[in-house]
């Protein structure tokens, strides 16, 4: 693969070599290719300018690259970006028996901020949840199923997934089949536990039409299984009917209980285990929301907040 026009009076043959070797031998994309070569021009440019070239390149080199780049403002994705470039640009000079040493392999990427998830107040849960008809057995399912994805914090696979063996409603648990075929039990609340009992014993029998044969609890309109998109829908479509409406997705329930379980004073570990979460950095984002509703608090009822 070529330098495009505006890069061409750079001789380059380290980077025409890794262009082709990314291009030709790893088979990515054009679009792919010149994405790397349009970060790696960029450092050695700044190498010229240094009165250097890639080949005395070192550490030093990329701290201060990474200082200039993020001076133009780029983001932190944007600079994370041009770090994976250049390590992947001097990995492969080293396996080429170029250099002897990758010098930019400890150059760090700065720390993605991941975005707080979006929550909702303990209120606009209950208008949520509570918004279903409950005379007819379709309302009587969405309101079990609503109740649930809050009240044992599901993610909408584990909701669907769930058959008619996954629970004991007299001690309050589901047997959850989570990510990586792993199992755990989660408690049912009350109010979970009575309106999935009367969805089991007056809804979905009706839902399950003559000559269907279905394991999962929850059974769309036809009595086949309900699906994740089923569920996506029906949620978006409760929420938008809600006065004011709600923007919230499936996730959206489970990431609530969450952080109502955090400001409610229950500890990271414990949130953790309900979650299923196996790494507990998965949970701490959530701490996040937890500080962000202290700090509210703190403001609004300390005397000189």
């Amino acid at each position: 693969m070529s330098l495009s026009k505006e890069h061409a009076d750079i001789e380059t043959p380290e980077l025409t070599h890794f262009l082709d070797h990314i291009n030709l031998e790893r088979g990515l994309s054009a679009h792919t290719s010149r994405g790397y070569q349009r970060d790696l021009t960029g450092f050695i440019e700044f190498m010229k300018k240094r009165g250097g070239n890639v080949l005395t390149a070192d550490i030093d080199d990329g701290r201060e690259y990474v200082i200039q780049i993020r001076a133009r403002g780029l983001k932190n994705s944007s600079i994370a970006r041009h770090i994976s470039s250049l390590k992947s640009f001097y990995n492969f000079l080293m396996l080429a028996s170029i250099i002897e040493f990758n010098p930019m392999a400890l150059l760090r990427s700065p720390k993605s901020v991941r975005p707080l998830p979006h929550s909702l107040s303990v209120n606009d849960v209950a208008r949520l949840i509570e918004s279903p008809d409950v005379s007819v057995p379709l309302g009587i399912r969405d309101r079990t199923l609503w109740e649930i994805l809050y009240g044992s914090a599901l993610r909408v696979s584990e909701a669907v997934d769930l058959e008619t063996g996954d629970f004991d409603l007299e001690n309050g648990w589901l047997l959850i089949r989570g990510k990586g075929s792993k199992e755990r039990w989660a408690p049912l609340n009350q109010p979970s536990t009575n309106w999935l009992d009367k969805y089991l014993k007056n809804a979905r029998p009706l839902l399950l039409r003559r000559g269907k044969q279905s394991n999962k609890v929850f059974l769309n309109a036809r009595g086949a299984a309900l699906t994740r998109q089923g569920v996506w829908h029906l949620l978006k479509q409760y929420a938008a009917k809600l006065s004011p409406p709600l923007n919230i997705s499936p996730h959206g329930l489970r990431h609530s209980c969450a952080t109502h379980l955090l400001e409610g004073g229950a500890d990271l570990r414990t949130v953790q285990e309900f979650l299923g979460h196996s790494d507990i950095s998965t949970t701490q984002i959530y701490t996040q929301v937890d500080r962000s509703y202290l700090r509210e608090v703190h403001r609004s009822f300390h005397p000189r907040g």
